[in-house]
């Protein structure tokens, strides 16, 4: 592989940089040429690390995971058995995991491998073929001629010339369309339906609903059925929509404009005069009030839960319960002025165990409960996606400072020009191969042009180094 010879490469260099200088020993290396090259690797050997041409190729190498990116184009990650390569992204995405594997190329290639189930499906463009978990093979070329198995919710499905003529199966019930959605015919023993669209439908599924439709979407009957009893919904679209059950019962008027809502077993009532500028709402068991001004001010409380807005969609402020097993899980937001967005997931007592802050296109702020931090600006891309957070992110980044959960700080600013780390009682700063400094107790050394001058102290010894060698 091209990032072995790479690797390679940069190790011969710092073999040889070792040789200029003082004897070789088992510690830990760093070179800094940037922007042609960046190198470091731990004492043991076990982490590494490699740029090159500045910010534009990175790898990296960890006992947990490793990965390399060539930006803006490719990016790999391999961690917890599973595997993931972005390239172009966000459209190429191929990813490996113990019993499956995908690839996307949008809109152009796509491919699902499930190795548990011997599942597969394969399509290119408007080509498609592949094989159901029972070994059985379809193929297709869309919208000419086409047949699936376990798609869409659908044990098999055939296509002629789609929209013309479409036959699907659920268990045992067969569904046929000609010139979708005009007409449908659907039998089985748990599903009926006749359809003319628009002029009138009829579909019943067993024990769930019994529905009819006349002149869609303006004359509309159902009946669904209910543990506690039988419900039904009436409508003519938009004046007049009714719908009751033994709970409650739901009127609406000129949809969506006008609305009231009542549930008896709640005691919750809900009035909407009109959508959406307009809301009043309260119940007792569970709780619940909201109040809504659109789009001046709005408040929505339910037991684990409240949201907020003013002046929306610019300032909103949410609250949740993420989780009750074994503790409940708080979790605090905002977004503001569309894109900037701030979290804050807290345990009952109110200890932060991850927070997030954006202020685009300013920047972007990460704390997790295991200590580490991520700090960077500007922050101009106002969302996350894997692969470009990985290839494209990186260069729109002027500044950067990551903290790690062992107490390692690094930092870096205009693509590694300029660099702080703290690793344990050792800092180093370095502007490029220009001038580097570090300091740890009782020593210090500072280096011109990565050794051709440099003096330094180490246990009241001082140093002189000169052409790389270390003359006393």
């Amino acid at each position: 592989m091209a990032c072995k010879k790479i690797f390679s490469l940069v190790i011969l260099l710092t073999c040889l940089g070792s040789l200029l200088g003082p004897t070789a020993r088992a510690e830990k290396i760093r070179q800094n040429w940037w922007p042609l090259f960046f190198y470091q690797r731990s004492s043991d050997g076990s982490a590494s690390e490699l740029e090159i041409l500045g910010p534009f190729f990175y790898s990296y190498s960890t006992p947990q995971e490793k990965g390399l990116a060539l930006r803006p184009f490719l990016a790999e990650e391999e961690k917890d058995d599973q595997y993931d390569l972005y390239f172009l992204p966000p459209f190429g995405h191929y990813q490996r995991g113990d019993n499956y594997s995908r690839l996307r190329f949008i809109p152009f290639i796509s491919a699902d491998n499930n190795h548990s189930e011997k599942k597969r499906f394969r399509s290119f463009l408007l080509f498609f073929w592949g094989e159901s978990k029972e070994g059985k093979k379809f193929s297709g070329f869309f919208p000419f001629y086409g047949k699936l198995y376990d798609f869409f919710g659908k044990d098999e499905i055939r296509f002629y010339l789609w929209p013309v003529y479409i036959r699907s199966r659920i268990d045992k019930n067969v569904s046929r369309t000609w010139f979708w959605p005009i007409y449908n015919r659907t039998d089985g023993p748990t599903l009926y339906q006749r359809k003319f669209w628009p002029i009138y439908g009829h579909r019943v599924k067993k024990d769930m609903y019994d529905r009819k439709f006349w002149l869609w979407p303006f004359f509309w009957k159902e009946t669904f059925f209910l543990e506690n009893g039988t419900g039904k919904r009436e409508m003519f679209f938009p004046f007049w929509i009714e719908e009751s059950s033994p709970d409650y019962h739901r009127y609406t008027v000129l949809w969506p404009f006008f609305r009231y809502f009542h549930n008896k077993k709640t005691n919750t009532k809900m009035w909407d005069f009109p959508r959406p500028f307009l809301r009043y709402g309260r119940g007792d068991d569970p709780y619940y009030r909201e109040y809504k001004i659109w789009p001046l001010v709005g408040y929505r409380a339910r037991e684990d839960s409240k949201r907020r807005f003013f002046l929306w969609p610019f300032f909103i402020f949410y609250e949740d319960v993420l989780g009750y097993s074994p503790k409940k899980i708080y979790y605090h937001g905002s977004r503001i002025l569309l894109f900037s967005r701030f979290v804050k997931i807290t345990d009952k007592k109110g200890h932060s165990l991850y927070e997030f802050g954006r202020l685009w296109p300013i920047a972007e702020a990460e704390r997790r409960q295991d200590g580490s931090k991520v700090f960077f600006f500007p922050a101009i891309i106002p969302f996350h996606n894997r692969g470009i957070d990985l290839t494209i992110a990186p260069l729109l980044r002027l500044y950067e400072n990551i903290h790690f959960p062992d107490g390692t700080v690094r930092s870096k600013a205009l693509w590694g020009f300029y660099r702080h780390d703290t690793i344990g009682k050792e800092k180093i700063w370095e502007l490029a191969f220009l001038v580097s400094y570090k300091h740890k107790p009782d020593a210090f050394e500072l280096k011109f042009l990565n050794g051709l001058l440099g003096i330094g102290k180490e246990n009241k010894d001082w140093h002189l180094r000169l052409f790389f060698l270390k003359l006393f």
